[in-house]
């Protein structure tokens, strides 16, 4: 029984140290009256009209360190074989390798190439890959990339995603 009264003790003494009221933080806002009328206002000129959101416009691929730069194609382009890859790159000795390839990662077609120009110049690049079109619209990536002469990895890379469109 004593333990009873002592449990109804502590209860009623944590129920009578809290505070139940409640409180408000940010105060209600008052409605603002204005008194004044609103005048009109006359404008010699006409309203402009409002500015149009320009497009997005897709940009060139340019690698980590810049050193190669695909113009064309661009990203998320539809293309058909033979496709052409045009660029500008500043490469150890103007070497460029290239390839297609689709999502799995088979190679449609691959080779080699030189800027017009090596490091630390600026040179130009153009390739024409030739394959097979698929059967349906299938994704894929054109690939421009240099290979290390230290270990023969890949060093520098441009990866371009498209729509390799269904042969007519």
């Amino acid at each position: 029984m004593r333990a009873a009264a002592l449990v109804l003790a502590a209860v009623l003494l944590s129920t009578a140290c809290v505070d139940n009221r409640i409180v408000v933080t940010t105060p209600t806002p008052t409605p603002v009256r204005t008194t004044a009328t609103p005048t009109a206002t006359t404008s010699s000129s006409p309203t402009p009209s409002p500015t149009p959101t320009p497009t997005p416009v897709p940009t060139p691929l340019i690698s980590a360190r810049g050193g190669i730069l695909v113009k064309e194609p661009l990203a998320n382009t539809r293309v058909r074989s033979p496709l052409t890859i045009t660029g500008e790159a500043s490469v150890f000795e103007a070497a460029l390798v290239w390839q297609l390839t689709d999502t799995a990662g088979r190679v449609l077609a691959s080779g080699f190439t030189t800027a017009t120009a090596g490091a630390p110049a600026k040179g130009t690049f153009s390739i024409t890959a030739t394959y097979q079109d698929p059967p349906s619209d299938i994704i894929g990536f054109a690939e421009v990339y240099t290979r290390s002469p230290k270990d023969g990895e890949i060093d520098e890379i441009v990866r371009v995603p498209l729509i390799l469109a269904a042969g007519r």
